[in-house]
């Protein structure tokens, strides 16, 4: 995979400096709240039952500075649902993948998305999984070597194009780019649901 970010200070000063506690506390400018929202599982599985899950897998990684980063990345997450209703998103299906564009008139917000994706984009490249009950991040996650990612952070939010030469992994990118949109247009509500697999989708994973 390939990254290519301007102003690369925003998101990297952030993830490095930002880490950490706050459950709901305010936190910079905007009115931007930080922290846990409740709720963020499917149902049947109880807030003890995620977090054990999140740490077998955590624990199991062998580098404790992922605890930290996951916990960082999730407020942040959360933080981008909350206000999602100041998020823009244009997406446009390609070929071989998808082009997305997703801004914000709040300098906030923005500084949230130039975080958020570089994040996730490194977060993919390393394997380093999260929502392990939601059938299609497990998915992206194991078809990664397949994924070509290019990240550009703009004035306004990030541009992303996310490509693949393998027509199954390009089903997926284009299912998982309108799962995002989803999180855009509705937030928590979308979030808490689950993101079914097309069913022209041949799964690596076991179902």
């Amino acid at each position: 995979m390939s990254k290519q970010n301007s102003l690369q200070g925003v998101s990297t000063g952030m993830r490095r400096g930002g880490s950490g506690g706050g459950g709901g506390q305010e936190r910079g400018q905007g009115g931007i709240r930080f922290g846990n929202a409740p709720s963020m599982r499917p149902a049947g599985m109880s807030l003890a039952d995620e977090e054990a899950m999140e740490e077998r897998v955590l624990a199991g990684s062998g580098n404790t500075d992922k605890r930290v980063r996951h916990q960082h990345d999730q407020e942040v997450f959360h933080a981008l649902l909350r206000h999602h209703d100041q998020i823009q998103r244009e997406l446009t299906q390609i070929p071989d993948g998808i082009r997305s564009l997703t801004t914000s008139a709040n300098p906030e917000i923005v500084r949230l998305l130039h975080d958020h994706v570089p994040a996730m984009h490194h977060r993919l490249e390393e394997n380093f999984g999260l929502r392990f009950w939601d059938p299609a991040f497990p998915e992206i996650f194991a078809q990664r070597e397949k994924v070509r990612m290019v990240v550009t952070l703009v004035p306004t939010g990030v541009l992303v194009e996310e490509t693949s030469d393998d027509p199954n992994a390009v089903t997926l990118i284009q299912a998982h780019g309108a799962v995002v949109s989803l999180f855009v247009r509705r937030g928590f509500a979308q979030a808490q649901e689950s993101s079914p697999l097309p069913d022209n989708y041949q799964r690596v994973l076991g179902a």
